[in-house]
């Protein structure tokens, strides 16, 4: 059972704890990590989300989580890359981008986020992610064109984070 810290709408922790599922049936506002993979050919790394649950099948950040409760975003982004991509961070190639806030409702799942969104500039081969913790079933690499294009047009290949993909796009051409 994962339990997360709940905030308050200007970020400030509650005091209160829930188990992650009734965080998102409630709409309790948690917070996450991001992390978005670039390698040296700028190209930025998606994973397919598998083909159960919601959003099935569908193109995502390249690997995210949640918060524990007592976690650091730091500590969740290394454990997150490790359970859904196998890769273990080098932590001098991860770089804070900022914190930006989700909310969207899907079948009864509400995400009310606090994300802290990370860049990780590192080849990784695609051969060498695994994939133990059953959300994510594929990865592949898209030029930052591409990616561009897709965020721009809506493309419904795309998780519906659009918050995420403006910012993150604003702050690599600031790069």
């Amino acid at each position: 059972m994962e339990m997360i810290d709940i905030y308050d709408e200007i970020g400030q922790k509650t005091g209160g704890i829930l188990e992650k599922y009734e965080a998102h049936k409630r709409g309790a506002i948690h917070k996450g990590v991001c992390v978005w993979i670039i390698n040296s050919k700028d190209e930025i790394l998606l994973q397919t989300r598998n083909d159960k649950g919601i959003l099935k099948n569908m193109k995502d950040i390249s690997f995210s989580g949640h918060i524990k409760s007592g976690e650091t975003s730091i500590e969740a982004a290394i454990r997150e890359g490790k359970e859904e991509l196998g890769i273990n961070l080098e932590l001098d190639k991860l770089k804070f981008l900022f914190t930006c806030r989700e909310y969207g409702e899907l079948d009864g799942y509400i995400e009310n986020e606090i994300d802290d969104v990370f860049l990780y500039r590192k080849d990784i081969l695609l051969e060498d992610c695994s994939f133990s913790d059953n959300e994510v079933k594929d990865v592949s690499y898209v030029s930052l064109e591409k990616f561009k294009e897709m965020v721009e047009t809506e493309s419904d290949m795309l998780v519906p984070y659009k918050n995420h993909y403006i910012f993150l796009l604003r702050a690599l051409s600031k790069w």
